[in-house]
């Protein structure tokens, strides 16, 4: 259930985004890809209290139309032959510039935490997006949208629907050549319960390639199964790969 989810989640994404990424006509030197694939200890604690390795990957294709962002991510943990910590998280994101500043975008979420009281969340959000800074040092951008989110109930074959409405921060710092900090905020208020999100991610460069990553990351819902946290928090501690 886990896999076939993500993977169909993904083989969406692509069909839907290739005839888009074949008509665009970029500059043939300019680098549209980029990404990172990365190696984490991992600490948790909320619905699940444990330290593992993960595995994280993103991949960005920036056009000149286009600015498309691939995630993965994916950690498992057994102690004694029993699960302790199982949980993937995949999602696509596609933005079609309208100017230097403004952007609309669609953005398809898919969550699969064992000890989150959920088999699975998923959500569709659509909006507008606008750069409010951007030069060398900083970059803020802004985004809200509608969207769609659809939860299942661990254990209770009960699947929540509602419609929700999704607000986003995303603010980037250089700090130095080698250095540089992320920090993403992200509300997304549905009729029965509110997500909000965020992550602080601060990365500094070994060398060409690898990066040192320290990162945290906040996840609170406002109504959740019985017996389950409201708040998550996870710790990241990445070995990164850039390309």
């Amino acid at each position: 259930m886990n896999k076939a989810v993500i993977s169909s989640i993904l083989l969406a994404s692509g069909i839907a985004v290739s005839p888009i990424l074949m008509a665009e006509d970029d500059a043939p030197d300019k680098k549209l890809w980029s990404g990172e694939l990365g190696l984490s200890f991992i600490s948790n604690n909320g619905n699940t209290n444990s330290q593992n390795l993960g595995v994280k990957a993103r991949g960005i294709r920036d056009g000149k139309v286009w600015r498309n962002t691939f995630k993965l991510e994916s950690l498992n943990e057994e102690t004694d032959d029993i699960r302790s910590a199982e949980k993937y998280f995949a999602s696509a994101k596609f933005d079609r510039k309208l100017s230097e500043i403004d952007y609309i975008f669609g953005l398809i979420e898919h969550e699969d935490d064992r000890f989150s009281g959920y088999d699975y969340q998923t959500s569709v959000t659509a909006g507008y997006g606008r750069k409010l800074i951007q030069n060398d040092v900083h970059k803020l951008e802004m985004e809200v949208g509608p969207g769609y989110r659809r939860s299942e109930i661990k254990g209770e074959n009960d699947v929540e629907e509602e419609g929700t409405l999704r607000g986003a921060l995303n603010y980037d710092w250089v700090i130095t050549k080698a250095s540089s900090f992320r920090q993403e905020v992200s509300v997304e208020a549905g009729e029965d319960s509110t997500i909000s999100k965020s992550l602080s991610r601060f990365k500094t460069q070994l060398n060409g390639s690898l990066a040192l990553v320290i990162s945290y990351e906040a996840k609170h819902t406002s109504s959740v199964p019985v017996d389950t946290h409201k708040f998550d928090s996870t710790t990241f501690v990445s070995l990164d790969y850039s390309f």
